[in-house]
């Protein structure tokens, strides 16, 4: 009996230890991040991003990035009285979500804060290719999306209305373990939005840093 009893105790110490390690190993997901400027072939001014990332369940992600474009148009919002502070773009986001395919990744989030008033509370979208040790070669590309509209039409001659709210699953009737897809289609700009053939990268007429894709 008490070979038994010290047989079982120590299985239940090794499950204990190796158990945490374990689950830390399943936590960890695909990562990215870079420190990177360049200069783009169509003018002389010199971008600028950072940013680290790190991928959780179901497409979302953390981190933080900062974005620097001297050469970006910023438009006003025509019910703001806030004009920008300085000449281009810097936007700094907070990072929720993450696409990875092998040696690129498409980081995205929600800016908090920009020299550029109405750029806050916008979406940001940065697609970074990574090409080995040698950063020249590295590719990358960016956009900032401003977010749906958030009004409800409703029926006026309708008392109570709740108006187009109507959500359903659309599923493959005869695939009997589809877990559909919830519609309508959200219209906020995640890392999934697009297909990765949509992305144009520019060239660069110099680029020094380095963009790192980790993919587990």
């Amino acid at each position: 009996m008490k070979i038994i009893i010290g047989a079982f105790t120590l299985a239940l110490v090794i499950v204990c230890i190796a158990l945490p390690n374990l689950v830390q190993a399943g936590a960890e997901g695909d990562s990215a991040s870079g420190s990177f400027k360049f200069v783009l072939n169509d003018d002389g001014e010199t971008r600028f991003v950072e940013f680290k990332a790190s991928e959780l369940a179901d497409g979302a992600a953390s981190g933080d990035l900062t974005l620097s474009d001297p050469a970006a148009i910023p438009v006003d919002d025509p019910d703001s009285p806030e004009r920008p502070k300085t000449p281009g773009v810097l936007v700094r986001a907070k990072l929720d979500c993450m696409d990875t395919i092998k040696n690129t990744a498409v980081v995205g989030g929600e800016i908090y804060d920009s020299n550029v008033p109405s750029a806050i509370g916008q979406r940001v979208l940065v697609v970074v290719e990574d090409n080995g040790l040698d950063g020249a070669k590295d590719r990358l590309a960016w956009g900032i999306y401003r977010q749906p509209g958030t009004w409800v039409p409703t029926d006026a001659e309708v008392d109570g209305d709740k108006g187009a709210s109507l959500t359903w699953l659309a599923t493959d009737f005869e695939q009997k373990d589809d877990v559909g897809i919830k519609m309508p289609v959200s219209k906020v700009v995640q890392c999934r939005t697009f297909p990765g053939a949509a992305y144009d990268f520019p060239g660069f007429k110099y680029a020094g840093g380095d963009l790192q894709v980790t993919a587990k």
